[in-house]
């Protein structure tokens, strides 16, 4: 009897434990992967602990089942990225899932048996029947947890909360239904309800899916453009400052001569004024550098390239980590379309005054704020705490905002608007694997 129920404590420590990394499937960690795990192996052992208390009372309650469930949710909203009511649901759509399989399981042998009243047994008290069974449950949900690791390669996306919802919801009425049957006396019905049920379940589940991935090759394919327009960008940008440094080496010669009249004659201040002229397009070479982060110093330098041709007055003040779990693709989307919000809200402006743009990028403990300001004559269109675009095509030019509402969430982060009589300014806030290093440089 001791070792049943060491076997059943561990099986609900397996279970626990998978029930958090099942939902890092689809959130981003916050903390490093050594933490991680100790944190989520730990925690495990102390609820499976408690969970070993309510079975001594009742093996299956919907009690245990509500404990479960606050658990794999709170401890993975301290480990991943994302809000406590998002871990809520899929902590459901987990255990909704153990259900499911524990008792398709337990249906399965009991016709197979051909025994009746087999899940009366399971569920009844510890036995040698039970320890088999639970031991095949849980290597199924060993074997299921990593297929869903393997060919799930998505993330929770806030958009797509309706399609989760609607999962758990069809998920949890047919289980409740169908248990409610299993655990009265089984027979040859009630495996074929389970059938269609999983046919139902599966369909649904791949339906959600296939959606997700769509709109992750949407995304990965508006980061492909941006950044091709961005290299396109930053072409123009270099190619029109070699060609003019090559100007300037092509009249080598010409210019040694200059300087050399010039310091004959003791002309020392204006050998210098020329000397510096000569620099400055190398100067604006030299000074491409912002922080230790390719992406964001291309990004900066692009935009700042278009500021200038139409004549906006700009202000920098960045820093970023050199290190740090912020993706290339979404730290892209969320700068490159701030700015350029902000350059066409300036393009706007007939004022010249309003036309200029601060960007501020700060590390703070660990988060990121990235704030973006600009002169402002026309209004934004701002409904329900999102910023609608104002252009013609908004099926296309929407996409940006999206990106940044997608790329934001994935990181636990938040966006906020502010619009006051000539200024808007939008702030947004980044969690992050907190890292000592990082560049600073400011203009």
């Amino acid at each position: 009897m001791n070792f049943t129920i060491f076997f059943e404590y561990v099986a609900t420590v397996i279970e626990a434990y998978i029930g958090v990394c099942f939902l890092g499937v689809f959130f981003e960690n916050k903390l490093e992967k050594k933490k991680e795990y100790l944190i989520s192996f730990v925690t495990s052992i102390a609820i499976a602990a408690i969970v070993l208390i309510f079975n001594s009372i009742s093996l299956f309650s919907y009690i245990t089942l509500l404990l479960g469930i606050v658990f794999v949710a709170t401890v993975s909203w301290k480990i991943y990225n994302g809000k406590l009511t998002h871990m809520f649901l899929f902590s459901s759509i987990y255990f909704m899932c153990i259900n499911y399989l524990d008792f398709f399981l337990i249906t399965l042998m009991g016709t197979l048996l051909q025994e009746p009243k087999y899940s009366q047994y399971i569920v009844a008290g510890y036995s040698e029947l039970r320890l088999i069974q639970v031991f095949i449950n849980k290597l199924a949900l060993i074997v299921a947890y990593f297929l869903i690791r393997h060919f799930v390669k998505i993330k929770f996306r806030k958009d797509s909360i309706k399609h989760y919802l609607l999962l758990m919801v069809i998920g949890t009425f047919g289980v409740i239904n169908l248990v409610k049957s299993t655990l009265s006396n089984l027979t040859s019905r009630d495996m074929m309800d389970w059938i269609v049920f999983s046919v139902i379940l599966f369909m649904t589940g791949g339906l959600v899916v296939m959606y997700e991935r769509r709109q992750h090759e949407l995304d990965m394919l508006y980061f492909m453009q941006m950044k091709s327009q961005l290299v396109e960008e930053n072409y123009k940008t270099l190619n029109k400052i070699y060609s003019t440094n090559s100007k300037t080496y092509h009249d080598f010669n010409n210019h040694i001569t200059v300087l050399y009249q010039f310091l004959l004659n003791n002309e020392v201040n204006r050998a210098l004024k020329y000397l510096d002229d000569l620099g400055t397009p190398i100067k604006t070479l030299i000074e491409k550098t912002w922080t230790s982060n390719e992406v964001i110093d291309v990004i900066i330098n692009s935009k700042l390239e278009k500021m200038n041709e139409y004549g906006i007055h700009s202000n920098f003040n960045v820093e970023f980590p050199s290190n740090s779990n912020i993706q290339s693709q979404d730290i892209c989307a969320i700068l490159s379309n701030l700015l350029d919000n902000a350059i066409e809200a300036c393009e706007k402006n007939k004022v010249a005054s309003n036309k200029w743009i601060n960007l501020t990028i700060r590390v703070i403990n660990a988060m990121i704020v990235i704030k973006v300001e600009n002169g402002m004559e026309v209004k934004p269109i701002i409904k329900n705490d999102n910023l609608l675009t104002s252009k013609v095509d908004d099926k296309l030019h929407g996409w940006g905002i999206k990106s940044v509402k997608s790329a934001v969430e994935k990181y636990g982060g938040v966006i906020k608007y502010t619009v006051s009589e000539d200024k808007f300014k939008v702030v947004v806030t980044l969690n992050y694997n907190k890292s000592e290093e990082y560049c600073r440089i400011n203009e």
